[in-house]
């Protein structure tokens, strides 16, 4: 591997990057990944240092102008604005859809299960925290990444007496594999990165933060070190499309080793409104929410302060006590102010310190600040503030509606984001893993137990994620609003299930299809009729009458149509000339053990009911 060389653009330096010469990848040296953390840590510099900064505004961290015995006022201001706007991200009614041609309809459906799935399994606030980073720095970052050590290692033959322990021990290998996902999605601050700012793709990426030597010793215990097992050292992280290397105080680690992922596992998320300018240093190109009213912060914080000194000076009022030196000192150490009866000596005034009033330029200077923070940011209408002037309650949903365009930024790059991070599960899937993964999924609604392998992605990494930036309350309206376009016939039934918020329409009609097969008469009929057959209810039936032509009538009624029951042995030869007779039929999930005759009775034209799952029955 070779370092392209350092170039200016417009007056600012852009590092070298990884490139591959005649197609032949080598492995970076150490000199060559310590350089390039050097001259880029250089150049993201500032942009760290304005990452700092706001984290410092969010956290309330800023130092406040006051005078000695005031104690300053931080306004939660800022922390209120990254968070309402992370709320108002609906990252938890993620819709994946994947696109595809009528043939590859039911592999598009695994994989959309498979990734929607995956962000239902992940219980750490990760979309959450991604998203706050975003609004905070202009820039968020995901990482994916494949756990091998969340998979119990493969048994060997050789450690197995016989073929059938190591048989069992394999079969029970690939149970405990099917359970554990191996596919880890975290979280990376971007003051702690550096990365290909060259605005093509992000080539390579270099990781830096400090790490415990006893950590680093255990997890690594050829790394040997001078330092004492308490120290700190700093530790770096290197990716690009190929290769990887961890080096700790400038040494290898590990590595270098091709990863084989096929790509850098380093996303962006990048909303909109970060970007300002389309070139420049990364500290102008990646702008968080608040850093155009930094001033304006720092403005409310100190005419707080100011408000809630002259508030507090004037709520615990003192007394003056005005004669002679010895006769006030005195009168001053006696007197009660709550209750008692005082005496006062002669001479001697008692009187309340003078009323400090609140100038009203005050607070109508406070008002402007928060005035302009609002308009820099989004009206506090979001936060179900009535603004003034308006009392109407769609006045307020209007205005509502407006200022949350201002997050619409940023669900646009978190849905984005979360494409390409979708593209690289089924590239680890592909290339890493080259066998079957499988996620395992619960929501209130929704089952995601789901399976892919190589087969069903042969490259079509196509996928297309939703992420509305909205109240619940338009989520409702809008299905309100997609119910009354199907009643009227413009828009389908999946589409209308789509706006709707059900991520997977498809399975969904299946489900009230079977519904539907459930509650059929004849269905009913069949069942009871199969039922007899298991249990052999017929057989005892006719030996208590004395033979088939004996039956009583009235089980005769329980067959389809009136049919005669068949004799004894014989149904399920029938019922297995019958499924050698067509393909096995497609059933939606959880519906197993429905044989073939209900299936047919609930096809639209008797024949086999086609569903994404691809679950089939009986054969």
């Amino acid at each position: 591997m070779v370092l392209a060389s350092s170039e200016r653009k417009n007056g600012v330096w852009i590092p070298g990057m990884p490139e591959s010469k005649d197609n032949e990848s080598k492995a970076p040296t150490l000199d060559e990944i310590l350089g390039l953390f050097r001259e880029s840590n250089t150049y993201f510099g500032p942009f760290h240092r304005q990452c700092s900064e706001e984290e410092d505004y969010y956290l309330g961290r800023r130092s406040v102008p006051a005078p000695e015995g005031i104690d300053p006022v931080w306004p939660a201001t800022a922390g209120a604005i990254i968070n309402v706007g992370t709320d108002h991200v609906d990252i938890n009614n993620l819709q994946i859809d994947v696109p595809s041609g009528p043939r590859a309809k039911a592999r598009a459906e695994r994989l959309k299960r498979f990734y929607q799935g995956v962000w239902s399994s992940i219980k750490e606030p990760v979309l959450r925290t991604a998203t706050r980073q975003a609004f905070l720095y202009g820039i968020g970052w995901l990482k994916v990444m494949f756990d091998a050590d969340r998979w119990p290692n493969s048994p060997i033959l050789e450690d197995f007496k016989d073929e059938a322990a190591y048989k069992e021990a394999l079969n029970d290998f690939m149970e405990d594999r099917d359970l554990a996902f191996p596919f880890v999605v975290s979280v990376v601050n971007p003051r702690n990165l550096i990365w290909d700012d060259s605005r093509n793709r992000v080539k390579w990426c270099i990781e830096f933060t400090q790490r415990n030597v006893r950590e680093i010793q255990r997890r690594y215990p050829e790394w040997t070190t001078r330092k004492d097992a308490t120290s700190i050292s700093q530790w770096i992280e290197y990716w690009d499309e190929e290769w990887v290397a961890y080096i700790a105080d400038d040494e290898f680690v590990y590595g270098p080793h091709r990863h084989g992922y096929g790509f850098n596992p380093y996303t962006p998320i990048s909303p909109v409104h970060s970007f300002t300018f389309s070139d420049g240093p990364p500290q102008d190109r990646y702008r968080g929410i608040l850093r155009d009213v930094h001033s304006l912060l720092d403005e409310e914080a100190r005419m707080v302060t100011q408000l809630s000194a002259i508030i507090r000076t004037t709520a615990y009022r003192t007394l003056d006590f005005a004669g002679p030196r010895a006769q006030a000192e005195e009168a001053a150490e006696t007197y009660e102010i709550f209750g008692g009866k005082n005496v006062i000596p002669p001479g001697v005034d008692v009187r309340p310190s003078p009323m400090v009033q609140v100038p009203p330029d005050l607070f109508q200077q406070l008002n402007i600040i928060q005035t302009l923070i609002e308009q820099a940011t989004f009206p506090n209408v979001i936060r179900g503030v009535r603004p003034r002037g308006v009392s109407s309650g769609f006045g307020i949903s209007v205005l509502a509606g407006m200022g949350r365009l201002v997050f619409q930024g940023v669900a646009d790059g978190v849905r984005h984001s979360l494409e390409q991070v979708n593209t690289k599960f089924a590239k680890l899937v592909e290339f890493k893993i080259r066998g079957r993964v499988t996620v395992h999924a619960r929501t209130d609604v929704h089952n995601y137990d789901q399976s892919i392998g190589p087969d069903d992605i042969k490259g079509y990494y196509e996928n297309i994620v939703q992420i509305k930036a909205e109240a619940p309350e338009e989520r409702e309206r809008e299905a309100l609003l997609a119910m009354r376009l199907h009643s009227a016939g413009i828009i389908s039934l999946y589409e209308a299930q789509r706006r709707s918020g059900i991520t997977n329409p498809l399975e969904e009609q299946m489900q009230l299809r079977a519904e539907l097969l459930m509650n059929n008469e004849q269905f009913m009929q069949a069942q009871t009729q199969l039922l007899i057959d298991q249990v052999g209810l017929a057989q005892q039936m006719s030996e208590v009458v004395g033979g088939p032509n004996q039956m009583p009538g009235n089980v005769g009624s329980m067959n389809l149509g009136g049919a005669q029951l068949p004799r004894v042995g014989e149904a399920a030869t029938q019922q297995q000339n019958a499924m050698n007779q067509a393909d096995p039929a497609v059933f939606p999930q959880g519906m197993s053990g429905i044989d073939r005759l209900g299936a047919q009775l609930g096809g639209p034209t008797g024949g086999p009911v086609n569903v994404p799952s691809g679950q089939r029955l009986g054969g």
